[in-house]
């Protein structure tokens, strides 16, 4: 099936119809229930208030034909209650420039939108107008969790583009799966001796992949991905830094951008502090009266051991981070120079043979430190599991990210603090931002970035010293 666009209303031509389909019930038998697809459409115009319905159509999915079947019936009814949400006018241009790309041959499209400027909106109202089989994802499985909460069925893109497989390191057998049971053996030889890997799926069955936190993005993942040949729409925020790896430049210049703060998010202090310091502005000098769920303070009554309170901590630097880690560690009981139970960590890079991905989170359920490498059954964000995950132990004591690791080793670190490049892309209810700026960072970016991470509580910490 090809991606089909709501025709516009066949009297104003003011908008375009907001359709809904329905099962044409009344008129079949109880058999026809069981089998047809026939069904017609409900439809009204969000401009004149004018609504009908169309003629039974027998395929559920699609629109009929242009102008077969959209008259206007009951012209002088009164419009009808304003839907769910409304486009703003930027967004409305927004969904038009997307629909012209639609009938269009190029392939990608980039939308750039500051927070709270509605992304997540038009990537619903898509969802409701458009018909034919769109695929969206995010970088992380957090933004992905985000998205859901939402109502948006979102995924990883790693789970979009890539295969799970099982191989049996006895046999060779290689066989698709997602998971790896501890009580799972091998079709083949009934070894349990199974590993999980990870590669690129050939083709995806959608007519459109939309790509949510675009910004995250390297040019490896880019070229994953436009080697399906789908057409894609990236949406991103163009005011975050750029992502870790190869910049491909999705979001230096959106050919789409949303920059307008609508009255839901107007009234957020976490989005008016974010926007008063992307445009330049020291957080110094916000004004937060008004506001409960953004607060500035200066770094000198912070006391590290009330950290654990906050979901997440984000500071500039990897040595405040290891510090942050092991103060946030102890105060929960967990003294191990390694993770313990319950223990939340973080995955340093890719590993197709584990399929672990860089920027992932988890929850370690079980520990196993038999062999060489203690190995870890995690967690993640989904509620996937992951069993007998071997990682280097040496990590969990560096600062730095150590540059060689053996093949199938995992490399992760503790997940309680980030550096705000490592968390672009998720969102936690309460975070607390430790400022640190290096000299080749842009301050606003970063500021930013670090602040839009939260989304019910932010503590914004500064070193009181700097100029303001």
């Amino acid at each position: 099936m090809s991606l089909t666009i709501p025709p516009a209303c066949p009297t104003c031509n003011g908008s375009r119809l907001v359709i809904e389909f329905a099962d044409n019930f009344e008129s079949l038998s109880e058999m026809d229930k069981m089998t047809s697809r026939i069904g017609f459409f409900r439809f009204e115009c969000p401009t004149c208030g004018g609504a009908g319905s169309t003629e039974p159509y027998p395929q559920l999915g699609e629109y009929p034909p242009p102008g077969a079947g959209f008259k206007i019936q009951d012209q002088d009814m009164t419009p009808a209650e304003p839907k769910a949400f409304i486009l703003s006018e930027d967004q409305e241009s927004a969904v038009e420039k997307i629909f012209s790309w639609i009938e269009s041959t190029e392939q990608s499209l980039t939308v750039g939108g500051f927070a709270g400027t509605g992304k997540t909106t038009i990537i619903s109202h898509l969802l409701k107008e458009l018909r034919g089989e769109i695929a969206i994802c995010a970088f992380t499985g957090k933004a992905a969790s985000v998205l859901r909460n939402k109502g948006v069925p979102a995924t990883t893109m790693h789970k979009l583009i890539y295969i799970p497989k099982v191989a049996c390191a006895s046999c060779g057998l290689t066989q698709n799966s997602s998971t790896i049971k501890k009580d799972s053996k091998c079709d083949r030889c009934k070894s349990s001796n199974l590993k999980r890997s990870w590669s690129r799926v050939p083709g995806i069955a959608a007519d459109l992949v939309i790509v949510d936190e675009a910004s995250m993005l390297n040019a490896d993942l880019v070229s994953d991905i436009e080697s399906l040949a789908k057409k894609i729409l990236y949406v991103g925020d163009h005011g975050q830094l750029e992502p870790i790896g190869k910049d491909p430049g999705i979001m230096r210049d959106p050919e789409i951008k949303l920059e307008h703060i609508h009255r839901q998010a107007s009234g957020s202090g976490i989005i008016q502090l974010a926007h008063h310091m992307r445009r330049g502005s020291h957080p110094m000098r916000w004004d937060g009266s008004g506001f409960d769920d953004a607060r500035v303070l200066g770094l000198r009554g912070l006391k590290f051991q009330n950290l654990n309170r906050f979901d997440m901590i984000i500071c500039g630097y990897n040595k405040t981070r290891k510090a942050v880690n092991g103060v946030v560690r102890r105060g929960k009981g967990l003294l191990s120079p390694i993770p313990e139970f319950g223990d939340r960590v973080i995955c340093l890079q890719n590993d197709m043979d584990l399929g672990v991905f860089n920027g992932q989170l988890f929850s370690v359920v079980r520990i196993s430190t038999s062999d060489s490498y203690p190995k870890y059954d995690l967690v993640d964000d989904f509620g996937n599991e992951y069993f007998d995950i071997p990682m280097v132990p040496d990590q969990f004591v560096e600062e730095k990210k150590i540059d060689f690791t053996p093949k199938g080793i995992g490399l992760f670190d503790f997940g309680y603090c980030m550096t705000a490049h490592k968390c672009q892309g998720s969102e936690w209810d309460s975070v607390a931002v430790i400022e640190q700026l290096a000299r080749v960072w842009d301050p606003a970016r970063w500021r930013y970035t670090a602040a839009t991470r939260a989304s019910g509580y932010l503590e914004y910490w500064i070193p009181e010293s700097k100029s303001i």
